[in-house]
């Protein structure tokens, strides 16, 4: 489906997860803040289950996005907690969105696959491409 199809809630269903495989067992893990946090948002949610957290594109990425991340502890961090612990610049943020941006933008054509969390459903991404990427933007920021 194209532009009008999502315009009218008509956009193909996604293959759901493999409760199985490592994103579903990593969700699974983290399934209490993930309803939580899905629970309160009312755009669209991607996860990225990585191994040293779960990642979520809040929104319409590459263009309009957020982006969260859990990890095992189960905290909530977001670009708001990153800029205030890395006491991060005006510039140094953009460049950061900049660099999530291209991130999603590479892996872009990767599988999506649906999982329902809080009653809602929500795309899942299992790319250890996308998920070195995001570790390296987020974690290894000065």
């Amino acid at each position: 489906m194209g532009f009008l199809g999502k315009l009218f809630g008509m956009e193909k269903d996604l293959p759901a997860l493999d409760p199985a495989s490592p994103g579903a067992k990593r969700i699974e893990q983290l399934k209490g803040p993930l309803e939580a946090f899905v629970g309160k948002l009312h755009d669209p949610v991607e996860l990225i289950p990585a191994e040293r957290a779960i990642y979520a594109f809040i929104g319409r990425p590459p263009d309009r996005f957020g982006i969260a991340w859990f990890e095992k502890d189960g905290v909530e961090h977001n670009l708001k907690t990153l800029v205030k612990a890395k006491g991060l610049t005006v510039l140094q943020q953009n460049t950061l969105s900049a660099h999530l941006r291209k991130a999603y933008e590479k892996h872009v054509n990767e599988p999506r696959f649906g999982v329902t969390i809080g009653g809602k459903k929500v795309k899942v991404i299992p790319s250890t491409g996308l998920e070195a990427d995001l570790t390296k933007v987020i974690h290894e920021v000065d």
